[in-house]
């Protein structure tokens, strides 16, 4: 009988595995499983802690080609707002009063578009970012806004990423892959009249 185990890769994941370790010290590591006779059964990719700036970092999770949840970090390139709405106009009346009339707008959508890239992973991840490419679902990690205190909750925003063409091999400067990735929010933000 064969059985299926999942074992967790993400630092926090991994912390309540490993109390032992001082985690804010790790640079990268691997997850390796090892069978009865210690030999090799599985291991992991390399694992990057924090390769991106915390101010500018975004977190991107997908579902991979074998239909778990697995995530990227990027640093935050650009970020535009787009806001579209339609006119009306609210008519003068006599005697006229110029403060309470003119034109307005209504049914106000806006949605952001974000550009983000990553320096952080070396050809033999590439196989990780075609599975980006090909997710049919994909969200942001945001920390909630909390007024002017720190933000007390993470929440999971779905967004949609653009169609691109992604650098899986090259001949020259094979040791710096830069993967650029374009994506907006799935739901567009309403302003209600």
């Amino acid at each position: 009988m064969n059985n299926i185990y999942y074992i967790p890769e993400g630092v926090t994941n991994l912390k309540p595995l490993f109390p032992q370790i001082d985690w804010s010290k790790i640079v990268e590591y691997s997850i390796v499983v090892k069978g009865n006779n210690s030999s090799t059964i599985a291991e992991s990719r390399i694992n990057k802690v924090d390769c991106c700036c915390l101010d500018d970092k975004v977190r991107i999770h997908f579902i991979n080609s074998f239909g778990e949840i697995d995530s990227v970090n990027f640093i935050r390139v650009l970020e535009e707002t787009e806001t579209k709405s339609e006119s009306w106009e609210k008519s003068l009346k006599f005697p006229l009063d110029r403060s309470k009339g003119g034109s307005y707008r209504k049914n106000i959508t806006s949605n952001e578009t974000y550009e983000v890239e990553t320096r952080c992973y070396g050809e033999s991840d590439q196989y990780w970012f075609k599975d980006l490419m090909n997710t049919p679902k994909s969200w942001i990690e945001l920390n909630l806004p909390n007024g002017f205190k720190e933000s007390i909750k993470k929440e999971f925003i779905p967004i949609e990423i653009a169609d691109l063409k992604l650098i899986t091999r090259k001949n020259e400067r094979r040791y710096e892959y830069i993967v650029k990735i374009k994506f907006t929010m799935s739901n567009d933000n309403v302003t209600l009249r």
